[in-house]
């Protein structure tokens, strides 16, 4: 499964849930603080208002009772101690005892007289009460300073009790929403692989819930059905496999059966060819085996010390019957006293490299030919170079190169540059694949040195 690869660091960076549900309960504690300072404010008027009422009833039931003269001098005795303005209203007369305007007077005698508070439109409290014998006692409140309940103490303690209650509050909805958000969030990258997934929120009954479920379904679903591709793709990879090793090896089962049924009539010197050939072709069949088993069922290299040199050399003996009978010439380049190079590889590894790299070039040229291959010795790698004269390859094979079943030789079981390409990488090299100018394909299989011992050492 291809994995998203992380976000750059030019992308911006996503807006926290966390801090959008702490700003969000920060704007409420706001407007809640203001929506409960104002409705003090207003309770606390409501309470004054009534406080007044209460004095003019209680003071005019008091002056009821007593029977006490009303006069100026009474009205204003009474006003000290209320903390009020006090007017007597006198039917008889039409007079208002106290020290009152014109306007407060006519204000006064239009007002209803029942106890109730007046508001005056210089905002001014005014409650009259009727007194006996058809008098009133007018109660007179000048306009106050606004009521303040950022000046109280049960203010503050009422929103000291409100702030408190929201944080406990945006602390709880953070959890509960940021903390499963937060475990989905980091098992998003574990959907669809072969981990399991880690305990998600599944038994909850709210969105986060029925994404969870979705979340552990998706999982479930993607496994299946990657097990279920991966089974497909293996037989697949199984029958072209079969496929392709069957095509190969009948043509050289072909061979060794007539010139098996040749060698009971043949003369001395075509025995000998017949023999030399079946020979050939059960080392080509046996090649093709370890090729198939060397892709199918992989195993690490086993390195000891090789000679490049006697490698190469022992490569071009067994490939040289199979040569010969196509019409190519080997031209290897290397002296029968080339010093040696040896290396540590594996050695049946490192013949299966040469002998892909061998084959390949002769059945390149089925017209005949001329192959060259020579070792080129580098400081820390050593490579085989190995070039023929055939068609090259297409810009397809080239960049197709080491995809297994990929041929584009009729009835290729296309391993050969695979097996080739990842045990030269095993070996701490690589394989590199050209067309040369004016035709022909160039091959070169590089292996690492790891260690290079002299001759006599060896």
């Amino acid at each position: 499964m291809t994995q998203t690869p992380p976000p750059s660091s030019s992308q911006p960076r996503p807006a926290s849930l966390a801090v959008w549900m702490t700003s969000s309960v920060a704007v409420f504690v706001l407007l809640g603080s203001l929506a409960l300072v104002l409705a003090f404010e207003q309770y606390l008027v409501r309470e004054e208002r009534r406080a007044f009422e209460d004095l003019a009833r209680v003071n005019a039931g008091f002056l009821e009772r007593t029977r006490l003269p009303q006069s100026a001098t009474m009205a204003a005795q009474l006003g000290e101690i209320i903390g009020a303005r006090v007017f007597f209203w006198q039917p008889k007369t039409g007079q208002v005892l106290g020290m009152v305007n014109d306007s407060v007077a006519r204000a006064a005698l239009r007002m209803n007289c029942d106890g109730k508070l007046n508001v005056m439109p210089d905002g001014a409290w005014m409650i009259g009460v009727p007194g006996r014998d058809g008098s009133r006692v007018i109660f007179l409140r000048p306009p106050a300073r606004r009521v303040l309940a950022l000046d109280r103490a049960d203010t503050w303690l009422a929103l000291g009790l409100f702030w408190v209650l929201s944080l406990g509050l945006g602390w709880w909805l953070a959890r509960r929403v940021t903390r499963p958000l937060r475990s989905l969030a980091e098992s998003l990258p574990l959907v669809g692989t072969e981990h399991e997934l880690p305990a998600l929120p599944v038994a909850r009954r709210d969105e986060i819930g029925q994404l969870a479920q979705t979340l552990t379904r998706t999982h479930e679903s993607l496994r299946h059905e990657r097990e279920r591709r991966r089974t497909a793709e293996r037989h697949a990879m199984l029958g072209r496999m079969a496929t392709s090793l069957a095509h190969e090896v009948r043509n050289p089962v072909a061979a060794i059966r007539l010139h098996a049924q040749l060698l009971e009539s043949a003369p001395p010197h075509e025995a000998v060819m017949s023999r030399q050939l079946i020979e050939s072709e059960a080392q080509r069949i046996e090649g093709l085996v370890g090729q198939w088993l060397s892709y199918a069922k992989p195993a690490p290299p086993v390195f000891a010390e090789v000679n490049m040199v006697e490698a190469l050399h022992q490569a071009l003996r067994l490939i040289g019957p199979q040569a010969r009978h196509a019409g190519v010439l080997l031209d290897s380049m290397l002296a029968q006293n080339t010093p040696p190079l040896v290396i540590l590889a594996d050695r049946y590894r490192l013949q299966q490299v040469l002998g892909n790299l061998l084959l390949n070039a002769v059945q390149a040229m089925p017209h005949g030919g001329r192959v060259s291959v020579h070792l080129d010795d580098g400081a820390a790698q050593v490579a085989v170079v190995c070039e023929d004269g055939g068609a090259g390859f297409s810009a397809t094979a080239l960049a197709r190169l080491g995809e297994p079943f990929y041929s584009e030789k009729e009835g290729g079981m296309g391993l050969g540059l695979a097996v080739a390409k990842a045990i030269c990488e095993a070996h701490g090299g690589g394989l590199a694949v050209e067309t040369r100018h004016g035709g022909g394909a160039r091959v070169r299989a590089v292996f690492a040195k790891v260690q290079q011992v002299s001759h006599n050492n060896h």
